[in-house]
């Protein structure tokens, strides 16, 4: 998860970068709640250690939120930063491995509450 969570900061930064008009194209922060992902642990787990599991071991459901914090004076919205996240997702290369794997992706992006 960590490693998805990286990718997709910097892929914010980056589309954020182009998305959004200068000087208001650029984050402060992400910061990450509720961060929680399932899967079938027989996969994993699965005895004995030397035979292929029944079961497939990868994550299967990932979910959580994104709160970005921008400067006091961005005019960016609510409604930009869900924007920047659907853009994220198509973009972020460990978030289309997740997908491509079979991965229901549900990351909720939303702008710092005291922002907007």
């Amino acid at each position: 998860l960590s490693s998805l969570l990286g990718c997709e900061v910097a892929t914010a930064h980056y589309v954020a970068r182009y998305l959004w008009p200068k000087p208001h194209n650029r984050i402060e922060r992400i910061v990450w709640q509720d961060v929680t992902a399932k899967r079938d642990e027989r996969g994993a787990l699965a005895l004995p250690i030397d035979s292929p599991p029944r079961v497939s071991p990868i994550i299967t459901h990932v979910s959580g939120t994104a709160v970005v914090t921008l400067a006091a004076d961005s005019p960016v919205s609510n409604s930009d930063v869900h924007k920047l996240g659907e853009l994220v997702e198509q973009r972020c290369p460990i978030a289309a491995m997740f997908v491509a794997a079979g991965c229901n992706l549900k990351i909720e992006w939303r702008l710092e509450p005291g922002d907007k």
